[in-house]
C-alpha cells in the first residue's frame, strides 16, 4: 500500500502541475489523490499497532487514529465526488451550461450528510447509506466518459488511454471499496494494489510517447509559442537593419533624381529605385505585423460566409493547376457561427488552401467540407497531392519547417505555423492528416458558441432583412 500510496499522489500532483486549468484535469488529480489518501490510510495501520503496544505511546496512537478516520472519510467521500465530476469534465457537451455550474455543490449534498450519520461496527464509514450515492456517482461517471464522442484518429487514441488508464481501476475500487461490503465481505481494497500500479504505468508511458488528455499537445504548442518569438525577435531586427538601409538609398535616390534633372534616362532609374525602395517599405511594415503578438478581435463569424469566400479567391489559381474544388457546405436555414478573429482566420484558411494548390502541380481535387454542430464546427481542406511523410508530419507545424524544395521558391515554412498558433489562441485545433503520395487533408476544429451568440446572431439578421430601402445598416 506504501507503493500506491506514492503513486497515486504523484499521478494527483502531475495532473494538477500540468494544466490546472482544466476542469477535467483538476478532478482527475483529486480522484488520484482521494484514492492515494485512502492508501495512506491503510499504511497508518501499521504505525498506529506499533504505537498502541507502546505504554508512552498511547496518546499518539489516539492522534494517528483520528488523523486516519479522517483519509479514510476523504477516500471513500472524495472518490465518487471527484469521479463524477472527472466525467461531467471530460464530456462537458452533455451536461447544460447552468446545471454544470451548480454540480459541483449539489453533488456535495450527499457527502455533507454522511458526516451526520453514526458509524457502527467498528467500521471507518457506514456502507449502506455510502452505497446509494456513491454507485450511482462512478456509475454516472463512468458512462459520461464512455459516451464521449471523438471523430479525429488522434482524439480517438488519446481517449482510447484515457478510458485504459482511469476506468478498470476506478470500476476495480467501486467493486471492492463500496460494491463487496454490501454482502458482508470486507477489507478487499487491498486488492487494489494489482489495478493502481498498471494504471499509473499506463499514465505515465502515454504520457511521454503519446500524451494525456492533450499533455503532449500542451508541450508542443509551448515549443511553437517559444519559436514564435524567436522570429518576433528576429524579424524586428532584421526591419529595423532594413529600414536604415532603406532610408538612405532613398536619400541618395532622390539626390540623383534632382541631380539630374536633365536627363531622361537617369530621371527614370531614380524612379525605379525610389519605387522599390517604397515597396520594400511596404513589405517591411507587412512583415512587421504579422511577426507581432497575435493580437485576437474575436467577433461572431459567419464561417459559411468566409470559406465561400477564400474558395473563390483561389478559384483562378486552381484552374491554371488543373485542380478542381468541391465545396460540400450543408443546406441549412441558419449560419455556421464562430467565435474567431474574422481576418486571421481567413488567412490561415487562405495559407490552407494555397498549400493544396501548390501540392498538385500536375493537377487534382481539392475537397472543402464544412459541417456544424452544437459541439463546434469542423472546416476540412483535402487535397490529391504528393502527400507528406510520416517522419515529417509532427514538424509541419514548426516554424521554418517546409517540404517545398530549396530557398529559391521563397517558401519560408510559416503559414501553418501561424495557422495552427491562431487556431490555438482562438480555443480551436489545427489537425494535419497525410499520407505520401495519398494527399493531405488538414482540419479546422472550432469550438462551440455559446447559444446566447447564436439568438443575439438570429436577431440581427432578422433586423437586417427588415430593414428599410436605403438605410445605411445592411447585411454582410
Amino acid at each position: 500500500m506504501l507503493i500506491v500510496w506514492a503513486v497515486l499522489w504523484i499521478a494527483a500532483l502531475l495532473l494538477v502541475v500540468i494544466n490546472r486549468h482544466s476542469a477535467a484535469f483538476r478532478w482527475l488529480g483529486l480522484v488520484a489523490f482521494c484514492g492515494g489518501t485512502g492508501a495512506l490510510a491503510s499504511v497508518m495501520e501499521g504505525w498506529i499497532t506499533g504505537y498502541e503496544i507502546d505504554p508512552d505511546g498511547v496518546h499518539t496512537a489516539a492522534v494517528l487514529r483520528h488523523i486516519q478516520q479522517g483519509c479514510s472519510w476523504t477516500s471513500y467521500y472524495g472518490l465518487p465526488y471527484a469521479y463524477l465530476l472527472f466525467g461531467a469534465g471530460y464530456h462537458p457537451n452533455v451536461i447544460p451550461a447552468r446545471l454544470s455550474k451548480l454540480l459541483p455543490w449539489v453533488a456535495l449534498i450527499p457527502v455533507l450528510v454522511m458526516f451526520a450519520l453514526p458509524i457502527e461496527g467498528g467500521y471507518p464509514v457506514s456502507y449502506i447509506p455510502l452505497a446509494c450515492w456513491a454507485l450511482p456517482y462512478m456509475l454516472i461517471g463512468t458512462v459520461l466518459v464512455l459516451t464521449k464522442r471523438v471523430n479525429h484518429p488522434a482524439e480517438r487514441r488519446a481517449h482510447l488511454i484515457v478510458t485504459a488508464a482511469v476506468l478498470p481501476a476506478v470500476l476495480f475500487a467501486l467493486a471492492m471499496n463500496y460494491a463487496m461490503p454490501l454482502f458482508g465481505v470486507y477489507r478487499l481494497w487491498r486488492y487494489n494494489v494489482w489495478s493502481i500500479p498498471i494504471a499509473f504505468l499506463i499514465f505515465i508511458i502515454s504520457l511521454f510517447k503519446y500524451g494525456f488528455m492533450g499533455v503532449q499537445l500542451m508541450i508542443e504548442r509551448r515549443r511553437l509559442d517559444y519559436s514564435m518569438r524567436a522570429i518576433t525577435s528576429g524579424t524586428a531586427m532584421l526591419n529595423h537593419a532594413i529600414k536604415n538601409d532603406m532610408a538612405k538609398i532613398k536619400l541618395f535616390a532622390d539626390k540623383i533624381k534632382r541631380a539630374g534633372a536633365e536627363g531622361a534616362d537617369l530621371q527614370q532609374d531614380a524612379a525605379v529605385i525610389i519605387r522599390s525602395a517604397e515597396h520594400i517599405e511596404a513589405m517591411i511594415r507587412s512583415v512587421h505585423e504579422r511577426t507581432q503578438e497575435l493580437v485576437l478581435r474575436a467577433a461572431a463569424v459567419n464561417l459559411t460566409d468566409v470559406v465561400c469566400g477564400q474558395a473563390s479567391m483561389i478559384e483562378s489559381a486552381a484552374t491554371t493547376s488543373k485542380v478542381s474544388v468541391i465545396l460540400n457546405i450543408p443546406e441549412q436555414s441558419g449560419p455556421i457561427l464562430i467565435l474567431a478573429d474574422a481576418a486571421q482566420t481567413e488567412e490561415a484558411i487562405r495559407n490552407v488552401l494555397n498549400n493544396a494548390i501548390e501540392a498538385m502541380p500536375g493537377g487534382g481535387q481539392l475537397t472543402i467540407t464544412l459541417t456544424g454542430g452544437k459541439r463546434g464546427s469542423i472546416l476540412e481542406i483535402s487535397d490529391t497531392g504528393h502527400g507528406i511523410e510520416r517522419s515529417h508530419l509532427h514538424k509541419v507545424t514548426e516554424p521554418f519547417f517546409t517540404t517545398k524544395g530549396s530557398s529559391k521558391t521563397m517558401n519560408f515554412g510559416l503559414g501553418l505555423a501561424y495557422s495552427s498558433q491562431l487556431m490555438n489562441r482562438q480555443g480551436g485545433e489545427l489537425r494535419i492528416r497525410s499520407e505520401r503520395g495519398q494527399g493531405t487533408s488538414v482540419t479546422f476544429a472550432f469550438p462551440a458558441v455559446k447559444r446566447s451568440m447564436q439568438v443575439s446572431w438570429d436577431m440581427h439578421a432578422y433586423k437586417a432583412s427588415n430593414m428599410p430601402a436605403g438605410s445605411e445598416v445592411q447585411r454582410k
